[in-house]
């Protein structure tokens, strides 16, 4: 898949709460309508990342699951 993110972040083996902390600053950086792309493994990044994204008001385009337990979240900035 090609990816049509202004910024990826590899946060794979950051413990929790870092990717959803590293995930907003980034955001809170962006311009609307880019796209944050966050490569994260780990139960906390399945399940506090979209809640995360969401409640700080953007949009979570997609989430892919990849090879070896990882996930990528594609976020809209709103």
């Amino acid at each position: 898949m090609t990816s049509k993110a202004s910024i990826v972040l590899d946060l794979r083996g950051e413990a929790c709460p870092y990717p959803a902390m590293y995930g907003k600053a980034y955001l809170s950086k962006m311009k609307r309508g880019e796209i944050l792309e966050i490569i994260a493994d780990g139960m906390c990044a399945v399940e506090g990342l979209p809640d995360a994204v969401t409640q700080a008001g953007h949009k979570l385009l997609s989430i892919e699951t990849l090879d070896n337990g990882l996930n990528r979240y594609s976020i809209e900035v709103i």
